[in-house]
């Protein structure tokens, strides 16, 4: 589960000017040669690191694409993971030949949010969280779809590492 960092949770309280957080978005599925990663607000492109332990450039420092996007706030219905949809505006030349590949492929596209400090570009303030980009849209230069929680409703909680059992918690019912 991604926790916000000391960092990023005393810029969130105080806002100094000084501290700059950007956002970004890793997109990929198996059908790329390479992730496309966006970040969001800036004129140029930026580098940033990938947490240890990630799937792919961990540990690196990789450049994101200087690319505006937008998020709405996740949309709730009762017996339905909380989905949003996103809008990248002005995609890159890159982009746009790997989205098209990958509607070809009955597989996901993985959209992976990440947070980082402009003191601390090294490696996430907060993140990675993983969704799933579905229904796909292009228009033009620009990309819309709809992105959920990446297997949410299998996620074990409040624990990720803990099964429940009758033994440690006989209040449970068979």
């Amino acid at each position: 589960m991604p926790t916000h960092s000391e960092a990023l949770l005393e810029a969130y309280a105080s806002c100094p000017p000084s501290e700059r957080v950007y956002i970004t978005l890793e997109i990929w599925q198996s059908s790329f040669d390479q992730p496309a990663r966006v970040v969001a607000n800036v004129a140029d492109d930026m580098t940033f690191g990938i947490e240890p332990g990630a799937v792919r450039n961990a540990g690196e420092m990789v450049t994101f694409i200087a690319c505006p996007f937008t998020a709405e706030y996740p949309e709730q219905r009762e017996g339905q993971p909380p989905s949003s949809r996103i809008t990248i505006d002005n995609v890159a030349r890159e982009l746009v030949p790997k989205i098209r590949a990958a509607q070809a492929v009955r597989e996901y596209i993985t959209v992976i949010y990440r947070e980082y400090l402009g003191s601390d570009l090294t490696e996430p303030a907060y993140g990675p969280v993983e969704f799933e980009l579905r229904t796909v849209e292009m228009t033009g230069t620009k990309l819309t779809g709809t992105v959920m929680v990446k297997n949410l409703m299998n996620r074990r909680f409040p624990k990720r590492d803990k099964n429940y059992d009758y033994q440690q918690f006989p209040s449970l019912l068979p």
